[in-house]
C-alpha cells in the first residue's frame, strides 16, 4: 500500500468548494488502496473526528497543523491577510510533513488546496515525488467590465496585483511550478502561467471541478418542449461580485418582450445580494425573475430538474461547479467564452459568447436566449450532450486517474532518476551496468 501524503489547507466533509475538494481527494484516495495521512487546518476537526469515530475511512489518518492565535486573526481580515495566513500555515505544514515523514517514509506527496498556483506550496522541500494540482489562478477579469464589480473592484484589483508579487516573491509558487515531478492546472489561462517557469517539462490538465456519482441523475433528462410554457432560466451561486448576477438580468432585459422566459435565482449569500432588487427594476424585468434566495442542497437539485437551461456570465471562475452540475442535470449552458467556462461548454452543449464590448456582450446574451426558446430540438441534443459529458467528469474517475496513471508513472521516473543517479555516483563496473550514460 502506497502512503501518500496530502496537502489540503481547505478539507472539511459536507462542504462545497475547496474544502469539499480537499475532503474528496482525502477519502478517494484512501479507499483505494491508498494510505493517506492528510494534513489540514483545525477548522474541520469536529466533523472530520465523527466522521472517523464511526469507523470509516481506515485508511486516512489526518493532522492538523496548528499556527499560532495571532496568526488565524489574519485569515478572515482581508486578503493579504488571507494571504499571509496560507503561506504562515504552509510553512508550518512543512515542518510537520518533515518529522511525519522521518516515522512514515512517505511515497508521494500531492497538494490539492488552496488549488491557487501563486500561494504555492512549501511541499517540494520533502524532496519527494511531488504532485502540485490541480491549480488555477491564472485567469484575469476583464477590465472592460469593472462596473460589474461595483465598489469591489479595487479588491479584485488588489488580489491581480497581489498574485503577480507572488509570482517574484513566493519560492512556494515558483519553486513548486519549477521542480514539481507533476504540475495539473485546471484551465489554459494558468496553462500559460506554468508554462513560462516549465518551458520544457510536461504539463497536465484536469479539471478541478466534479460530480459524486451520487448527485448525477440515473439517465438523462428529457424535457417535452411546451410552447404553451415561458422558457425556464436557471442561474445559481453566491453572490459575489465576480459573479456577475447584473449581467444575467441585464440580458434578460433585452431579450424580446413577445418571448415567454423567467429567469429563477438561487442564492442569496454574498456582497452582492442587496443590489438585486435593484438591478430586476432597474432593467425592468420585475415580472420575468424569481429570486428564491438560498435553498437547502435538495432544492438545488430540484431547480436543476425543473428548469430549461443554465446561464452563467461569471467574469472570472477556474472551472465552475456549478456548471458540470447543470449538466448532470441535462440542462444545455449560456455563458461567457472566459476562463474556465469557455474549457467546460463547447458547442455541442450551450453556447459562448465572447467578450467584445459591453453593448455587443449583452446582446449576443439576449439572442441566445431567443435562439434556445426558437429551437427547442437542439435545445434538447445539448442537453443531452452535457448529460454525456458530465458523466466523465465523476470524481471517482478523477481520482483514479492520478491512482493508476499519474503517480505510477511518477514514481517510475522517480525510482528510475534514483538509479541512474546511484550508478552515476559509484565506480562503472560494465558488466553490472551496461550502457548506463546512454539512457
Amino acid at each position: 500500500m502506497k502512503k501518500v501524503l496530502l496537502s489540503a489547507y481547505a478539507c472539511i466533509p459536507n462542504w462545497g468548494s475547496e474544502e469539499g475538494t480537499g475532503w474528496t481527494y482525502a477519502t478517494t484516495l484512501s479507499l483505494n488502496n491508498m494510505e493517506v495521512h492528510c494534513l489540514t487546518k483545525k477548522d474541520g476537526k469536529a466533523s472530520i473526528e465523527s466522521i472517523q469515530a464511526n469507523g470509516f475511512f481506515p485508511n486516512l489518518t489526518v493532522h492538523y497543523v496548528l499556527v499560532p492565535d495571532w496568526v488565524d486573526k489574519f485569515c478572515n481580515s482581508n486578503l493579504i491577510g488571507m494571504y499571509f495566513h496560507y503561506i504562515y500555515w504552509q510553512w508550518t505544514a512543512y515542518k510537520l510533513a518533515k518529522k511525519l515523514d522521518q516515522s512514515h517514509k512517505f511515497d508521494l506527496v500531492h497538494h490539492v488546496t488552496y488549488g491557487s498556483i501563486q500561494l504555492g506550496s512549501f511541499m517540494y522541500k520533502l524532496r519527494k515525488p511531488f504532485v502540485f494540482g490541480p491549480v488555477g489562478g491564472g485567469q484575469r477579469a476583464p477590465k472592460a467590465f469593472k462596473r460589474y464589480f461595483g465598489q469591489y473592484w479595487s479588491r479584485e484589483w488588489m488580489r491581480d496585483w497581489v498574485g503577480k508579487v507572488l509570482e517574484y516573491t513566493n519560492p512556494g509558487f515558483y519553486k513548486s511550478v519549477k521542480s514539481a515531478d507533476q504540475v495539473i492546472v485546471t484551465n489554459m489561462d494558468t496553462f500559460a502561467l506554468a508554462r513560462r517557469l516549465r518551458p520544457d517539462r510536461p504539463i497536465e490538465r484536469i479539471w478541478d471541478a466534479g460530480l459524486a456519482s451520487t448527485f448525477i441523475p440515473s439517465q438523462a433528462i428529457e424535457r417535452k418542449p411546451d410552447s404553451s410554457q415561458p422558457l425556464k432560466l436557471l442561474w445559481v451561486g453566491r453572490m459575489l461580485p465576480r459573479k456577475a448576477l447584473e449581467l444575467t438580468i441585464q440580458a434578460l432585459g433585452k431579450v424580446n418582450p413577445a418571448i415567454p422566459v423567467s429567469l429563477t435565482i438561487v442564492g442569496g449569500k454574498g456582497e452582492m445580494a442587496e443590489y438585486v432588487p435593484q438591478y430586476i427594476k432597474q432593467y425592468g424585468v420585475e415580472n420575468r425573475v424569481n429570486w428564491a434566495g438560498h435553498v437547502t442542497f435538495q432544492e438545488v437539485k430540484e431547480f436543476y430538474e425543473q428548469s430549461d437551461v443554465f446561464f452563467f456570465t461569471s467574469l472570472r471562475d477556474s472551472c465552475p461547479h456549478q456548471l458540470l452540475e447543470a449538466m448532470a442535470y441535462s440542462l444545455p449552458v449560456i455563458t461567457l467564452k472566459l476562463h474556465g467556462q469557455a474549457e467546460l461548454v463547447d458547442d455541442t452543449t450551450g453556447i459562448r459568447v465572447a467578450i467584445t464590448t459591453e453593448e455587443q456582450v449583452v446582446a449576443e446574451l439576449a439572442a441566445a436566449v431567443e435562439w434556445m426558446y426558437n429551437h427547442p430540438t437542439e435545445r434538447l441534443s445539448m442537453g443531452r450532450a452535457g448529460y454525456a459529458f458530465a458523466q466523465t467528469q465523476l470524481w471517482d474517475k478523477k481520482i483514479r486517474r492520478f491512482i493508476d496513471d499519474l503517480y505510477p508513472a511518477m514514481l517510475a521516473s522517480s525510482q528510475h532518476s534514483k538509479l541512474v543517479q546511484t550508478a552515476d555516483a559509484a565506480p562503472l563496473v560494465s558488466s553490472e551496468i551496461p550502457n548506463t550514460n546512454s539512457k
